[in-house]
């Protein structure tokens, strides 16, 4: 059979890995019919914002993420496709990036695809991407800004020259002041997206100080040079954008949570000043809420057991008791249950365990490039949660996926066997696919089956 032309595959390589993602995140979306966990929160403030402009209730994150489920709300109803159609676009085109940075990284197609497609059938990717939470927008403008690094990074190599200025290492190329916006995207849907603002100012360092051979005083000012233009593209232009995201607080500041709270103690004015100040101390109110968040849900967990899924959440559960079944109010068939986990996709995470090392071996003694720059991500999204010493929740780990897929690719092209190495790592992840759909879809099985797709005890 006669291969297609390299032009057309680069199209159609794309748009494919793209239409399996949408397929898989818009499959039945309206489904479960009501909110599900955090739903009850985030679509209902995105429900506020294309009523009030803001808010009702005290916010505990930061607008943008809500302003894209609000976006579904705008243009689908208030139902559960709409106000999850914004995320499960957000998910598809995550998908989309990870072939994308892929390329940059691998420089060919085949494990390009690969990654995308293990992102594309991840548990975990799916599960966040079918909710109505923050976690897939934050993934999509934090694997956006690594991508828009790494064209940083080619621009930069194709375009340096021996003995250059210190000005082009200051300023670098458009698409490093592109990685800023979408930083600062990151940090407008959750604060958490500070973590990618320190990866890529790695990235860029590394970009601009590696093999250029130069003197470690000419060393020593190129890197200035370059922290002082990371200070401007890479913290005050995310600064801007995240002040940017809350122009519907500030409009519509009366109506806010913190202007309630302002007038309940006798002052109830509105003028710039007192929007400022009001916005100021709400941000400080944001950390104190997070910082004294209480480990008490049943579903926290341990960072130190994420990557090898030790406790996954549970986000929803459904069931036909006998009484509901007689009132005819089952919202599963009877003798069934339905479970929605956030779980990653054993096909991946497992043998991703293997791969970290093997990264690690090759960036320190093969001084591998590429390795190098996907375990920045890996380490930088992850370890800050260890540091905190308090137990989280697995989506945290939303942004990691796309990474750790990465990361068993690059492994895979270290074997020996690479074809055959890569055939395995696809297969096992359709089959984890295959055998885990129904608890990441909310598909109704029997108890039987279901209490078969719990390996670990603490998986329930």
């Amino acid at each position: 059979m006669r291969r297609p032309p390299p032009g057309v595959l680069r199209w159609a390589v794309p748009l494919a890995l793209l239409a399996l993602a949408a397929a898989i995140r818009l499959w039945d979306l309206g489904d479960p019919v009501r909110l599900y966990f955090d739903e009850k929160y985030y679509a209902v403030d995105a429900s506020d914002y294309l009523t009030r402009g803001v808010e009702e209730g005290r916010p505990a994150h930061p607008p943008l993420g809500k302003w894209v489920i609000a976006a579904g709300i705008e243009l689908f109803g208030a139902t559960p496709f709409g106000w999850r159609i914004g995320v499960a676009t957000a998910g598809s085109l995550t998908v989309l990036l990870t072939y994308l940075s892929g390329l940059r990284l691998f420089r060919r197609m085949a494990p390009a695809a690969l990654a995308a497609v293990l992102v594309a059938l991840d548990g975990l990717a799916v599960t966040s991407s079918r909710i109505a939470m923050l976690d897939a927008v934050l993934a999509l403008f934090v694997l956006a800004a690594f991508w828009l690094v790494l064209l940083d990074r080619d621009a930069r190599r194709r375009t340096r020259t021996a003995g250059e200025s210190l000005r082009r290492s200051f300023v670098g190329s458009r698409y490093r002041w592109l990685a800023g916006l979408a930083l600062g995207l990151a940090v407008a849907t959750k604060w958490s997206g500070l973590l990618a603002v320190g990866l890529v100012g790695l990235l860029v360092l590394g970009t601009e100080l590696s093999g250029r051979g130069e003197t470690a005083r000419r060393a020593t000012r190129r890197a200035l040079a370059v922290t002082g233009g990371a200070v401007l593209s890479l913290l005050l232009v995310p600064a801007a954008v995240y002040v940017a995201s809350f122009a519907g607080w500030f409009a519509n500041y009366p109506e806010s949570y913190a202007a309630q709270q302002a007038c309940e103690a006798g002052d109830c004015g509105t003028s710039v000043g007192d929007r400022l100040g009001s916005w100021a101390q709400s941000q400080v109110d944001l950390v104190d809420y997070h910082v004294g968040l209480e480990a008490t849900h049943p579903y926290r967990s341990s960072p130190l057991g994420w990557p090898w899924l030790e406790r996954p959440v549970l986000v929803y559960a459904e069931s036909c008791t006998t009484a509901q079944q007689e009132d005819g109010e089952c919202e599963v068939p009877p003798d069934t249950r339905a479970r929605i986990v956030m779980l990653g996709n054993p096909g991946l995470w497992w043998p991703a365990l293997l791969a970290y090392p093997v990264l690690i071996w090759r960036a320190v003694a093969r001084r591998d490039g590429v390795a190098a720059t996907i375990l920045v991500p890996l380490a930088l999204l992850w370890a800050p949660w260890l540091a905190e010493n308090k137990p989280g929740y697995f989506f945290y780990m939303v942004p990691v996926v796309p990474f750790i897929a990465l990361a068993l690719v690059r492994a895979v092209q270290a074997t020996r066997r690479p074809r055959l190495a890569g055939a395995v790592a696809l297969a096992l992840s359709v089959a984890g696919f295959a055998f885990f759909a129904p608890v990441w879809l909310g598909i109704p099985l029997t108890s039987d089956a279901l209490d078969l797709r719990f390996w670990l005890d603490s998986w329930r």
